[in-house]
């Protein structure tokens, strides 16, 4: 049974390699427009506490170990597209809800589908890998 998982799962060390460069990518974008919006006067708060800049990468880099994980699990890269569009989703409630400013409201829409736009592609790629390489 181990050789079966074994031959089902994508390698680990490619996947985690994948979403390391891909989490980074996406983090220095994500952390460019909040940049970009602060310094256009967006406020980038939440209930009266403004978001650091940094706390950009972090979260992203956070969602894309989290995404690397889950497209190793799942081991299927359609499936992982699936489960992450609809997680990516379920992150745009709070972004949506919290904030009370519709500026801020569009950056932290933009940044979490920039991050998924970025991430997913990359992981759903090497989620498969060992399905085109079985066959």
């Amino acid at each position: 049974m181990t050789q079966t998982l074994g031959a089902t799962r994508p390698r680990l060390r490619r996947v985690a390699r994948s979403g390391a460069i891909a989490g980074a990518v996406a983090a220095v974008g994500t952390t460019i427009v909040a940049a970009v919006a602060s310094a256009a006067d967006v406020s980038l708060e939440v209930d009266g506490t403004a978001i650091p800049i940094p706390a950009f990468a972090f979260w992203t880099l956070v969602g894309a170990a989290l995404g690397t994980v889950l497209a190793w699990l799942l081991g299927d890269g359609r499936r992982f597209v699936i489960v992450a569009a609809a997680l990516t989703a379920l992150s745009l409630v709070p972004a949506v809800a919290a904030p009370d400013d519709t500026a801020t409201r569009v950056v932290l829409v933009a940044t979490h589908l920039l991050a998924a736009v970025v991430i997913v592609p990359i992981l759903s790629r090497y989620a498969g890998w060992s399905e085109r390489t079985s066959a």
